[in-house]
């Protein structure tokens, strides 16, 4: 059932915004229909979402926790967000990346080592694309030298969550080069070195696997005229790859400890990332085997210069920030903010940022949890997965989708 939520308190994500001067403040034109924000209760669980122009449809990764050969990917129609169809997944898919000429639309297979492949012109799943197999974890370990308190801790762990047999990375976001025909896809190490794999969608095989990301690989960005890929760990660190080569260029220590989410800023060569601020000193430590001093109190929207690393911006967002994306047509970036994990009661907000200064403009409330966007730039029309806090989940509220137009 569609719901029309006012846009009082929910002010324009894109121009109506203020700009404040010690007291003065200038409001900029309003380009939002302030009462027709729509929000559609869909499925279990949402992710990611990708909308295609030359489908004219909006894609949601819908995986199903309870029993994952439920899962699907939900095809939507963007204006009334009604399911146009839903396209069965055998596994749980996550993070999207969309090959839109192409019809193609990748999903990450987080938990189950693979890259699942929709086409988005016949609503219909391909064969997943597998990078990795299970193995066994302990063995693994030991194998690439990993020993005394650090191999006691992993196995602790192991034995906490039950496990044994498993992907040795888990796979989050996804990038794909629409010059190469190749997906980027960081592989988060657990408990030990990330790589970066680089599947050929040409192919529809594993092209490379490419290490050296460190801690926690997870964020990702590309730079399509300038041939880089950027990828951040969890441990102060921002890494660059050649797209065409796939040599690891440079690995630059950087003043954010651990930026979840990146896009890259074409007008201005910026690399920009939300660095959550989650404790994760625990495992950081063991795999350093050192303690890791922070450089950030987290929370916070960062601007890096993409050559040198540097930080050019930082402006506090609210707590435990998630998904972001530039609307480069507005020069605005919007941040989801999920204040709090794991929590009963979730109180997330949208934070919008000038792209230019970083200056936040704009604070937006959508509860419980809003986690990921997609934007319709002809229409300057935004999406946001809102996920659920612990009372809709035992509730078994099914999440959404909300659409903010202009």
């Amino acid at each position: 059932m569609e719901m029309l939520i006012p846009l009082r308190s929910l002010a324009s994500w894109l121009v109506a915004a203020t700009l404040m001067t010690g007291n003065a403040v200038k409001a900029e034109e309003s380009v939002l229909n302030m009462e027709t924000m729509q929000r559609q209760a869909l499925a279990s669980t949402l992710v990611e979402l990708a909308f295609s122009p030359t489908q004219q449809a909006l894609f949601v990764s819908a995986p199903d926790w309870k029993d994952p050969t439920k899962s699907s990917v939900l095809r939507l129609n963007p204006t009334t967000l009604q399911v146009e169809a839903r396209i069965p997944q055998r596994v749980k898919g996550f993070g999207v990346a969309l090959d839109d000429p192409n019809h193609r639309l990748y999903l990450t297979q987080g938990m189950d080592g693979g890259v699942g492949v929709v086409d988005i012109a016949s609503n219909r799943s391909l064969p997943a694309i597998k990078v990795q197999e299970k193995v066994n974890l302990e063995a693994a370990y030991r194998k690439v030298g990993i020993e005394g308190a650090r191999l006691d801790y992993l196995l602790a762990e192991l034995k906490r969550f039950k496990i044994s047999d498993d992907y040795l990375y888990k796979l989050r976001e996804a990038k794909f080069d629409a010059q190469t025909g190749r997906l980027f896809l960081p592989g988060l190490g657990y408990g030990v070195e990330s790589v970066l794999f680089v599947v050929n969608t040409r192919t529809q095989k594993l092209e490379k696997v490419v290490p050296g990301f460190g801690f926690y690989a997870v964020g990702i960005a590309l730079d399509e005229k300038g041939r880089r890929v950027f990828v951040s760990n969890m441990q102060g660190q921002l890494m660059t790859l050649n797209p065409d080569t796939l040599e690891l260029i440079r690995t630059q220590e950087i003043q954010a400890d651990q930026l979840l989410n990146l896009v890259y800023d074409p007008r201005t060569d910026r690399v920009i990332g939300v660095d959550q601020g989650i404790d994760r000193d625990k495992p950081r430590n063991n795999y350093l085997q050192a303690s890791y001093a922070r450089r950030s109190e987290g929370h916070r929207l960062f601007a890096l210069d993409a050559e040198s690393g540097k930080v050019l911006a930082s402006e506090a967002t609210d707590q435990v920030p998630i998904g972001l994306l530039l609307n480069q047509q507005q020069q605005r970036i919007v941040v989801a903010n999920r204040n709090g994990v794991r929590v009963d009661k979730g109180e997330g907000t949208i934070t919008v940022f000038d792209a230019k200064t970083l200056k936040r403009l704009q604070t937006l409330s959508l509860p419980p949890h809003p986690n990921s966007f997609a934007l319709d730039s002809k229409t300057n029309t935004l999406y946001v997965t809102v996920k659920n806090d612990g009372e809709s989940t035992k509730a078994n509220k099914p999440e959404s989708v909300v659409r903010i137009s202009q």
